[in-house]
């Protein structure tokens, strides 16, 4: 008998649609038919990608209202939310159909003491693996794919369970564009059928957003299988609040850089890393603002925060605050579970009074749960904000420009952000170091982890 997924509704317990897992003989004619795709747009003229990416854009952008709905009714995020990230990636695939046919031209080498001639070319990979999360079904995967299948590749995506509606949707926005029948199919697999395709001969790379421990079990597979991979994982991102700063104008922006998305974000300002100077007049103002922030039913328009996507979730995110009250946090705002709604919500909470040996300090807390910390100078502030396994964004808020300059060169991160907390475009390259995983997503660097960059002499 085959196993089931749900889509639920996080707000109302509602079981919206049940899936079944597919089959290993249905997973193997997603294979074969992503092969034959494979072949096709391989010789398929970029030009002609190029304007399939168009029309892609074209169909996120007037879908984006109804693709959106089915994100906030399966994890929780404010419908806003959800249609901006509908918009967003519309706008990453009108960047690519722009830009890969340049990127990917044939590039000159000089030849001396080569040949005659030199250059290097660039080809897909073939058909890849994507393992996706909850948190954002559409653009964790357009970002990946707009890159990949605009430099001529093809992907199977396994979308997280929660979230199978969302990722037929993307599905349905490659078919509707235009592209060869298999350029993205959906596979609905357990965790031994997605190692089974990592093993495939057939699949020639693997990517996952997801956690790190999840990274760690999907990297050790692809390494053993040869496969190439990108890993983009887990968060704690710093950012240090320097003395100038305005707070009252700061404000809005450090809020939402922590409860955006219901704060279910790998991205996200984790940890404020505050100048003692100002510390007491920053933790009050964040916490009268945290409190006026509206939670409930993310369909609302005046809503700020919907529920996590699942009880599991909610419930490690609880525990992991009462774990750092046992380590000596204390709780400002939140922290309770709510008693009055029915789904699984937590409130914005925040924690002060937090060392670097606090639950909230070592793990990634993936719910609306902001730490403020204290720094005397920019110096303590830097050396606590590397105090991390992780490694994907931070940044500093200042009004002194080229002190920012020095600080952001001197954070261990793959991304950094000066006077606001992270935003993405298709141009900025995606990734961490460190547990934040390796190899980069958008902008020209996440086309080229996508293809065989092949040397040319001619003698």
């Amino acid at each position: 008998m085959s196993q089931k997924v749900q889509s639920i509704n996080p707000t109302t317990g509602e079981v919206i649609k049940e899936f079944n897992l597919m089959t290993d003989d249905e997973i193997e004619n997603k294979i074969q038919t992503a092969v034959k795709a494979s072949e096709k747009l391989v010789k398929t003229p970029i030009d002609q990608r190029c304007q399939w990416m168009r029309k892609l854009g074209d169909v996120l952008d007037k879908n984006a209202e109804r693709y959106g709905r089915t994100v906030t009714s399966e994890m929780g995020k404010t419908l806003d939310q959800a249609v901006y990230e509908a918009k967003v990636c519309a706008k990453f695939a009108w960047w690519y159909a722009d830009n890969a046919a340049k990127i990917l031209a044939d590039k000159p080498v000089d030849p001396t003491d080569l040949g005659k001639k030199a250059m290097k070319i660039y080809q897909p990979v073939g058909v890849l693996f994507q393992i996706a999360p909850f948190n954002y079904p559409l653009w964790q995967c357009f970002r990946f794919l707009t890159a990949a299948v605009s430099a001529g590749n093809v992907a199977l995506i396994r979308p997280s369970h929660a979230t199978t509606m969302s990722g037929y949707h993307v599905e349905e926005a490659f078919k509707e564009a235009g592209f060869p029948e298999g350029t993205v199919q959906v596979v609905l697999v357990s965790k031994d059928q997605s190692s089974k395709l990592i093993a495939d001969p057939r699949i020639m790379g693997v990517t996952i957003t997801g956690s790190t421990n999840a990274g760690k079990a999907i990297a050790k597979q692809a390494a053993e299988n040869l496969k190439r991979h990108v890993m983009e994982l887990g968060g704690s991102d710093p950012y240090i609040i320097r003395e100038d700063v305005d707070i009252d104008q700061i404000m809005a922006e450090c809020i939402r850089g922590r409860t955006g998305n219901c704060g279910k974000c790998c991205v996200a300002a984790k940890r404020f890393i505050v100048n003692e100077k100002i510390y007491d007049s920053f933790v009050n103002k964040y916490v009268e603002h945290m409190k006026k922030l509206k939670v409930g039913n993310p369909m609302e328009r005046d809503v700020n925060l919907g529920p996590l996507a699942r009880f599991d979730l909610r419930d490690t995110v609880h525990d992991q605050v009462e774990r750092a009250k046992k380590d000596g946090a204390r709780v400002l705002c939140g922290g309770q579970i709510p008693k009055d709604q029915k789904g699984p919500f937590y409130p914005p909470t925040v924690l002060v009074d937090v060392d670097t040996n606090n639950t909230a300090w070592k793990e990634e807390i993936f719910g609306p749960v902001a730490v403020i910390v204290k720094a005397k100078d920019d110096k303590e502030a830097i050396a606590l904000a590397n105090d991390t396994i992780y490694g994907l964004g931070g940044g500093v808020f200042t009004k002194d420009l080229n002190k920012a300059d020095e600080i952001v060169r001197q954070l261990q991160s793959g991304m950094t952000f000066v006077n606001r907390c992270a935003i993405f475009g298709p141009q900025i390259p995606f990734g961490g170091v460190k547990a934040a995983g390796y190899g980069k997503e958008c902008g020209e660097e996440g086309l080229l982890e996508w293809v065989n960059i092949k040397s040319v002499v001619v003698a």
